[in-house]
């Protein structure tokens, strides 16, 4: 574990810290100095689902003046194998798998302080992806675009298992009660608290009920992401628009959409996805549902490229259900409706 000494006139931490002998209190997974815990967190419900998947209004210039007014190394840095500023990677992978930039930031300053740091330590780890507690990262996720790409498709994975009624890839679930590593016994009532702790299987020392007082944990990133929240005019999304992955785009408010990995139905409302639902909304202010497929036989997701039985012509499913002619598909795998989902030939 890595130790540090700290002034009180450098920042508040767990344990009581003077100029004198005592340590801070260093988190056991990360090897950041712990905050002082003013703020207490239900262990079973840490973050709303919002929280996580919403924020798509949040843009490239906010998260640039945010990291600007925090002194952060991030701010002048730009990552030379994407070839772009870190706050462009911050809102761009975060929307590309629905998830929130905020949250994002709260991630990032968790595991590396990267938000607040003036230094670029911690820069190949910043979201912690990759790098479990046992071991040492896995160097394929090393360097800051690949960490934000990293976390924020694993988070997405998670968020799909949960809406698809499964458990995440460690056996978290909502109403399912589970051991954490501190250990604490949780059980998660929304899905954002069951991914938090599917990426960081520890309460931490932020929440109301046990968690080890040694380590952040997911009760951390709670506490963080609050604590951003509250500190810029993030905006409330009103008139936002969210990025879906069946559509492979930004969609209007109240847009509702089936989604390609389990058929159910979502609404865009200010700028997060509703749950799924069987039944298609009746407010929709546009629709991305299904095409029926003669060829096929049976229906498919928005995007799909079919070549036609009946005269060979390549056709693709678009909005509101229409097949629309995609002749380039067979050659650039892509039509009018953007890329193929899935291609079916004769």
């Amino acid at each position: 574990m890595m130790k540090l000494r700290a002034c009180v006139l450098v920042m508040p931490v767990l344990l009581a810290v003077g100029c004198g002998s005592e340590e801070p209190v260093v988190d056991e997974l990360t090897g950041q100095v712990l905050m002082e815990a003013t703020t207490k967190y239900d262990m079973h419900r840490l973050l709303e689902d919002a929280d996580i998947s919403g924020g798509q209004w949040i843009t490239t210039a906010q998260v640039q003046q945010f990291l600007q007014q925090k002194g952060s190394y991030l701010a002048n840095y730009t990552d030379p194998a994407w070839g772009k500023k870190a706050s462009a990677l911050i809102v761009e992978r975060s929307a590309a798998y629905g998830i929130s930039p905020l949250y994002m930031l709260a991630r990032i300053q968790t595991e590396s302080s990267l938000i607040t740091s003036g230094t670029s330590t911690n820069l190949a780890k910043a979201t912690g992806c990759g790098c479990p507690d046992s071991s040492g990262c896995d160097i394929s996720y090393a360097g800051f675009g690949n960490q934000v790409e990293c976390s924020a498709k694993k988070i997405r994975g998670y968020f799909n298992d949960l809406d698809a009624g499964r458990t995440t890839i460690s056996g978290w679930k909502v109403g399912l009660t589970k051991q954490t590593s501190d250990p604490c016994s949780v059980k998660p009532v929304n899905k954002a608290t069951a991914a938090l702790y599917t990426y960081t299987p520890w309460v931490g020392a932020y929440a109301l009920q046990c968690g080890k007082t040694t380590v952040g944990g997911s009760s951390l990133v709670a506490s963080v992401f609050n604590r951003f929240k509250g500190e810029y005019a993030w905006g409330t999304g009103a008139g936002a628009t969210c990025y879906s992955g069946t559509v492979d785009a930004n969609v209007a408010e109240r847009a509702c959409v089936q989604s390609s990995s389990d058929a159910l139905w979502r609404q865009c409302l200010s700028g997060v996805f509703t749950d799924g639902a069987t039944a298609k909304p009746s407010n929709c202010s546009a629709s991305y549902p299904y095409c029926a497929s003669a060829t096929l036989g049976r229906s498919v997701p928005m995007r799909t490229c079919v070549q036609s039985a009946s005269n060979s012509t390549w056709q693709q499913c678009a909005a509101e259900g229409a097949w629309l002619p995609a002749s380039s598909a067979p050659i650039s795998g892509a039509g009018p409706a953007g890329s193929c989902f899935e291609m079916y030939a004769l």
